[in-house]
This record gives C-alpha cells, sequence and structure tokens, in this order.
C-alpha cells in the first residue's frame, strides 16, 4: 500500500492560491470547510463527520484511526493550541503525535477574571483586543523538520497528518508580520484602513503562503518515499469583504473569504469537481484502498459525486450553519442557530467549549478572544 501524506495550513484562502507555486503546480480545485475556525474545521476534517464540526473535537472514528486499522503507522505532527490531545486529536495516530506547543501569553489576571462576564469582556477586549502573535508557535520550518522524522523512522506504509502554522495571523514574525497598529485597525476600524494598509495586509498575507509553500515542497523533497499526497486549509481570512478582516470566530460567519480553500492533490486518480473538506479523508482512503467507515459523513470522490456541502460554524452555545447546493449555486444560511445533531441512540449539540487554562492562554497568542 502507498504512504499518504495530508498537509493542512492555516489560514489559506483558495483565490490565494497563486501564490503558493508549489502546491498550485498540482491538481487543485475549491472545497468548502466543515467550520469557519481551526478546531472545528480540522475536526470534522480528521473526523471526516459533521459531529466533529459541532462538538469542536475529532470523534471516532477518525481517520488516522481508519488508517491505522488498515495497518498504517500514522503520524501526526501540529503546533496549534487547537489541537491539543484534550480534544481528541491524537486518536489513531498511535506511531507519534506530536503537538509542539510553547509556553504562550497567559494573560493578567484582572482579564482572567473579568473575562467570566460576557457584557465587561466585550468592552475590555473592545480597548485591549488580544494581539495575534506568532512568537510562541514552532515555526513551519520546525514542524517540517520533525514530520520528516518522524515520517522517515515509521514503518511503512505510513499515513502523516502535518498542520502549519505560519501562514495564521498576522501571517510572520517580527518585521514579516502585519503591523500591530494595522491589525488593530483591521479589527476595529476597517473602514478607516488607508489603501497602503490595505495592500499591506494582503502582502504580509502572500509572502506567508509562499514561505509555506517552499516547506511543503521541502517536505516531500525530504521523505524517503513518493506518497499520495493532499494539501488543504482549516479556513480563509477575510480582507474587507462585507466590512470584515481575518477570521472572527465569534462572529459565527460562512462567507466565501471563510470557507472555500484549495485542495491540492498528486497521486489521487479521479475527476473531481466541487467537495466538502469532509471528503478529503475518504477520498485518500479510498485512493489507497482503505476501507471507509459508514459512520462518516465524507465521501470517497474516486466512487461518489458530492452535489452539497454544510457548513457549522459554532461559538458558544449557537452556530450559524451554511447550505450549497453545487448544481444550482444556491446556498442557505441560517445564523445564530441552536444546533443540534440526532445520531443511532444519541444527539449531540453546540455548546460553550470548556479551554483548560494552559491552552486558554496560547489561543489569545492567536488572537482569540475569551
Amino acid at each position: 500500500m502507498r504512504d499518504v501524506v495530508l498537509v493542512t495550513a492555516d489560514s489559506v484562502r483558495a483565490d490565494f492560491v497563486d501564490a503558493m507555486d508549489f502546491v498550485s503546480s498540482l491538481d487543485v480545485r475549491p472545497a468548502i470547510t466543515g467550520s469557519h475556525y481551526t478546531r472545528p474545521s480540522l475536526a470534522s476534517l480528521l473526523s471526516a463527520n459533521y459531529r466533529g464540526a459541532v462538538e469542536q473535537r475529532a470523534v471516532s472514528p477518525t481517520v488516522a484511526e481508519a488508517f491505522s486499522d488498515a495497518g498504517y503507522s500514522c503520524i501526526g505532527v501540529s503546533g496549534s493550541p487547537h489541537t491539543d490531545p484534550r480534544f481528541g486529536f491524537d486518536a489513531g495516530f498511535e506511531a507519534a503525535y506530536e503537538n509542539l506547543q510553547k509556553a504562550g501569553n497567559r494573560g493578567n489576571t484582572a482579564r482572567q477574571f473579568f473575562s467570566q462576564f460576557d457584557l465587561i469582556r466585550r468592552v475590555y477586549h473592545r480597548f485591549n483586543p488580544p494581539e495575534a502573535k506568532l512568537d510562541h508557535r514552532p515555526s513551519n520550518a520546525e514542524l517540517v523538520d520533525v514530520a520528516v522524522e518522524a515520517f522517515n523512522d515509521a514503518p511503512a506504509p505510513r499515513f502523516m497528518w502535518i498542520h502549519l502554522m505560519g501562514t495564521h495571523r498576522p501571517y510572520g514574525t517580527g518585521d514579516q508580520a502585519v503591523p500591530e497598529s494595522i491589525d488593530r485597525k483591521a479589527l476595529f476600524a476597517p473602514d478607516d484602513l488607508t489603501d497602503a494598509e490595505q495592500a499591506t495586509i494582503e502582502s504580509r498575507y502572500r509572502d506567508t503562503l509562499a514561505r509555506a509553500d517552499e516547506e511543503v515542497e521541502r517536505l516531500l523533497d525530504e521523505l524517503d518515499s513518493d506518497p499520495v499526497f493532499a494539501f488543504s486549509s482549516d479556513h480563509g481570512d477575510e480582507f474587507g469583504e462585507e466590512g470584515y478582516y481575518f477570521h472572527q470566530p465569534q462572529r459565527r460567519r460562512v462567507a466565501d473569504a471563510l470557507v472555500t480553500v484549495p485542495v491540492a492533490t498528486r497521486g489521487v486518480d479521479a475527476d473531481i469537481g466541487r467537495m466538502s473538506l469532509l471528503d478529503l479523508g475518504p477520498t485518500l482512503a479510498g485512493t489507497v484502498g482503505v476501507e471507509v467507515p459508514d459512520e462518516w459523513h465524507g465521501r470517497d470522490l474516486t466512487t461518489e459525486e458530492r452535489h452539497t456541502a454544510l457548513t457549522v460554524a459554532p461559538w458558544h452555545n449557537s452556530a450559524t450553519v451554511g447550505w450549497r447546493d453545487f448544481r444550482t449555486g444556491t446556498m442557505v444560511v441560517g445564523r445564530d442557530a441552536d444546533v443540534s445533531m440526532q445520531g443511532v441512540g444519541e444527539q449531540v449539540a453546540v455548546e460553550r467549549s470548556e479551554i483548560p487554562d494552559d491552552l486558554e492562554g496560547q489561543l489569545r497568542d492567536l488572537g482569540y478572544k475569551a
């Protein structure tokens, strides 16, 4: 059986993939994400199940568990606090699961106390927003180094997933990043951005995509096999569309800029049109002859077509839901709704996530509000 490698990079819009020379040279198509920010989106991708988006955690049987059951050595490498094992992301990665997290900003005690009160929290963040920074995240190069070593040391066949963080806002560190003053203006006074400031944001974004592209190409060059390969993202970012910038999970938006991401593949022999990101795991499995579990909502696009896609955008106790029909171009959006899923013998619903204190500090480093 052939090795399989899946790379996801944070915040990559489908309409900016031309900034990635290597990735865009592959077989590229757009896909609709299962959710609007990292944890629920990657959870639905790696579970091939919308329940992952609703519960905001990976649920069994995961894609890695399916490959592991088929005899694959499964390796996971990430640098995001959203993919912590406490959210189930290590399930099935029995050969190795490395979530390379460094200590982040724990914040001051006053903010931690007052964050429990919704109104006070909103006022506080209006004047003291958490600034996105990548200083406490491992670089793409570090993640690729760990992934190459783990992959080459593991017995074949191998399935590996790696999630790159360098493409997350503010799109770099030091002088590479969007300046803090522009970042804050984009969040809280976007109408005041000058043309030059808007150009700076998009330029820094394109630069970070190009840097990630170089690491993706290096990853494949340094592996000891020629695997079936796929590249994608968890979500996109907004650059002034409808007056919004970046991705702000609390807004529960399902706009195209946020939920349309590229999927680039090599070694997948299928005439694939539009797809849900939940289809990626089943399609990779079908390509190499791994059985697709009945519980998965994603489809093996080597044997089936995808005509509709669903995006669930949860935040605390409600969600926005976007439903698309690819045949007619129709999109139906239900905003700020109570969402639940009825499964066999159980029902799950969108609830406010409980985040351990150490992870909450790291999420603030990435600009997520409490």
